[in-house]
């Protein structure tokens, strides 16, 4: 039975050792994943971030072109200006036609600067993507983690009550074998005392009854002494004394046999009362022995709860490194996470103006359009109402005639028909008849014409008023579009700027370089919008501060927490949670 608990106990240690192990491998192999998904992760941003500078180079080189392209547009604007005011209308074809040239040029400029602009907007979409994947992928090393803290923590619970289940089993029994050892020690060692108070009581009946005889023995030895003394001396009376001798040894030998028979009488008695005192001390020194054992049995107990406590402790201090480690990753996915808030919040207002930009611009352009497409109507009603004109005096000319002629048709019918030449009478009649009905025709025509002429003029009329208006419609579009293009710029400039902080923190001065031209270009584009004219108010809720994506998925806790407060967000956080 007691090998069967000792192998049961042997099974739970090496089990509880091996869970350890098992514990301490999976602890590993969580820590290997998490570094292989944070190296993907970091990978990732790096790819983004060698994209994210080849799109900032084109963005800016094809900004270049385009202030290239506008400013040798406006030079040609200027040159026709000019030939225009010199009245060289040769040279203003010319400069005509290659501002014509110009201005498509500067079109395809501008078209390859809205799409670098929406590459570099597609790459800041990736980075933010890849940002995210760095953040759910702390989010699963924390998850990782917690799930491992509490099955450490559970497992480190298990085996030390195991511990504790099979110490207080083992103590119980202990306790119970030396309670019963204890009392066997004690019924042992009051049987032995009563047996050897047994003996000793026998030793001093046999002495007790032998006492006068071994005195007599003794003094009979005494006197033989004396007497082979005073036999010596007294050789003369050898042969008296040598009867005495004999009668003495005689009565010796009696005495002595009498002794024996005494002694012989409780010798066996004696004998048995030698063998239960030896039995009863080999038992008790059994029971030392046992005891002795026992208590090996209790430092083998306390040795093997010691022992898994340590391993329950080795456990819980995983556990607690684990834990340490997912708070670590947590805070730095909070952080990165209200750091990504306030970057989607710039960008989102950044892609809000750029959009209501584009709208506004296509709006300008649509309305350009239209008063193009008005303008070119009222040339066409001009036109259109010149000829009319045109026809009109026409018809008022053979009017005239048609009057001076009828007239004098009339009197040459009148010659012929006096003269009784009613052939020639008939002809012109019907030569005035004709230019009658053609008269009737005219004039129809002429009301006709004369009232197509009001329409075109009225036409003409609301043209133009729809013209006025759609000029003040640009006016106020263009304004609205100067002011958005000024607020995008600035944010713009603003990220610029931020960005260049953040490559000169991380060393890479070539790029900082090129946000720095980026910023100071936008910062010149945005002083020719004459910035004078807008209000304060207009630019109160742009965002002041602005965080680099690659400063947030490169920092720590502790930098990314000095980030968070260098722009208020914890503060931000702080209050929101407090409403």
């Amino acid at each position: 039975m007691e090998e069967e608990e000792v192998d049961d106990k042997q099974v739970l240690v090496n089990n509880n050792s091996s869970s350890s192990s098992l514990i301490e491998l999976r602890f590993e192999e969580i820590r290997t994943k998490i570094s292989e998904r944070l190296k993907h992760a970091r990978e990732a941003v790096v790819s983004v971030s060698a994209a994210r500078k080849d799109s900032i180079r084109r963005r800016r080189k094809a900004a270049d072109n385009l202030n290239q392209a506008s400013a040798k547009y406006n030079e040609l604007e200027k040159q026709l200006e000019e030939a225009c005011e010199a009245e060289d209308f040769e040279k203003a074809e010319s400069v005509s036609e290659r501002l014509s040239s110009a201005e498509r040029e500067r079109e395809l400029m501008a078209l390859a600067l809205r799409d670098a602009e929406a590459d570099c907007d597609a790459v800041e979409s990736k980075m933010q993507e890849v940002l995210d994947l760095q953040i759910r992928a702390e989010e699963e090393c924390a998850s990782l983690l917690e799930s491992f803290t509490v099955d450490s923590a559970n497992d480190a619970d298990l085996v030390v009550g195991n511990a504790e289940a099979v110490s207080t089993k083992e103590m119980e029994e202990w306790q119970s074998s030396s309670e019963e050892l204890e009392v066997k020690k004690m019924e042992l060692e009051i049987e032995f005392h009563l047996v050897n108070d047994a003996r000793s009581g026998l030793n001093n009946s046999i002495e007790s009854l032998v006492e006068d005889d071994q005195r007599e023995r003794d003094c009979l030895r005494d006197k033989k002494k004396f007497l082979m003394v005073e036999l010596e001396k007294l050789l003369a009376l050898v042969r008296e004394k040598e009867a005495e001798i004999a009668e003495n040894d005689s009565n010796i030998e009696r005495v002595e046999n009498r002794i024996a028979d005494v002694v012989s009488g409780f010798q066996e008695l004696q004998s048995t009362v030698d063998t239960k005192c030896h039995d009863l001390q080999s038992v008790l020194s059994q029971i030392e022995l046992d005891n002795e054992s026992l208590s090996k049995k209790k430092k083998e107990i306390d040795d093997f709860f010691a022992q898994e406590e340590a391993r329950g402790a080795e456990l819980r201090e995983m556990s607690r490194i684990a834990l340490v480690e997912a708070n670590s990753y947590q805070e730095v996915v909070r952080l990165r996470k209200q750091l990504m808030q306030f970057v989607l919040k710039a960008r989102e207002d950044k892609l809000r103006l750029t959009k209501t930009e584009k709208k506004l611009s296509e709006d300008v352009q649509m309305l350009k359009q239209a008063i193009s497409t008005a303008r070119a109507s009222v040339q066409e009603l001009s036109s259109t109402k010149a000829r009319i004109h045109q026809e009109i005096e026409s018809y008022n000319q053979r009017l005239l005639f048609i009057d001076k002629r009828v007239p004098e048709l009339e009197a040459e019918k009148k010659v012929a028909a006096t003269a009784r030449n009613f052939r020639e009478a008939a002809r012109i009649a019907s030569e005035a008849k004709v230019l009658g009905v053609e008269k009737e025709e005219l004039q129809t025509k002429m009301e006709s014409a004369i009232s197509e002429v009001k329409k075109l003029e009225d036409e003409t009329g609301s043209t133009l008023v729809k013209l006025q208006e759609t000029e003040m419609q640009i006016a106020s579009k263009e304004k609205e579009l100067e002011k958005t293009r000024y607020q995008r710029l600035i944010l713009v400039a603003r990220a610029a700027s931020t960005d260049r902080s953040a490559a000169l923190e991380v060393g890479d001065v070539e790029e900082a370089d090129i946000l720095l031209a980026e910023a100071e270009a936008v910062v010149a584009e945005a002083k020719n919008l004459q910035p004078d004219k807008f209000k304060e108010e207009d630019f109160s809720n742009l965002q002041e501060n602005f965080i680099s994506m690659e400063l947030i998925s490169k920092l720590g806790s502790k930098q990314l927490a000095e980030l968070a407060s260098s722009v208020h967000i914890l503060e931000h956080v702080e209050k929101g949670g407090n409403a």
